[in-house]
């Protein structure tokens, strides 16, 4: 039987027309696998599209929720917040908002006097950023030194260094800690420290007074 031959015409680029015919009888060869590739890429653009729109939807209604529980919280209405709370939460576990509503959940809980060094762990493990990471951790050490845990305060402030914005203040509370536990000539250090960093008279004062 006798090939057909390529059509060409005059004018035409030959090379061109040439791989046309080429991609053409490749796809008329091959249209079970070409086809199943269609497919294949219509599903995934539509489970890309799907995902980006269930993304905004979750970020949409996690943040009314938040909102909603910034009004109570601010009304001291904490039950219903406290609910609102456990609403994100369950609704919403992978949404960024989880955060705030985590961060609200502290702070009525401290409103109640009932927060404890653990609780912080909750919003730690969810803050990527070290400097508020490091604000959580002084706040942790300062839950110790209220419930007159020094050793914990002490060994839970180590961390927190220069690289800090909370340094000075960390600092402080080490000296107060130092002085409660007896070791005067080491608080005397720390606030000497303190009185030699402080941009601010707040921490001069407290560190002049302990001296």
């Amino acid at each position: 039987m006798e090939k057909k031959k390529v059509p060409i015409e005059k004018d035409v680029d030959v090379e061109f027309e040439y791989k046309v015919y080429m991609i053409y009888d490749f796809l008329k060869k091959n249209k079970g696998f070409v086809i199943t590739g269609i497919v294949l890429l219509f599903l995934l653009l539509s489970s890309f599209f799907f995902y980006k729109h269930h993304k905004e939807t979750i970020l949409n209604q996690s943040s009314v929720l938040v909102y909603q529980i910034q009004k109570a919280y601010d009304q001291k209405e904490f039950e219903k917040a406290e609910n609102l709370i456990k609403k994100i939460k369950e609704k919403y576990p992978d949404s960024p908002f989880v955060k705030v509503a985590v961060a609200y959940s502290l702070l009525i809980k401290k409103e109640n006097g009932k927060i404890t060094p653990s609780d912080l762990n909750l919003l730690q493990v969810r803050v990527n950023s070290e400097q508020i990471n490091s604000g959580l951790t002084e706040f942790r050490g300062y839950l110790y030194y209220k419930n007159k845990e020094y050793g914990k305060t002490l060994t839970v402030l180590r961390p927190i260094d220069q690289r800090f914005y909370n340094y000075v203040s960390a600092l402080t509370l080490k000296g107060f800690t130092l002085r409660k536990m007896g070791e005067i000539e080491k608080s005397t250090n720390v606030f000497n420290q303190v009185l030699q960093l402080s941009k601010y008279d707040y921490f001069k004062l407290l560190a002049k007074e302990n001296l």
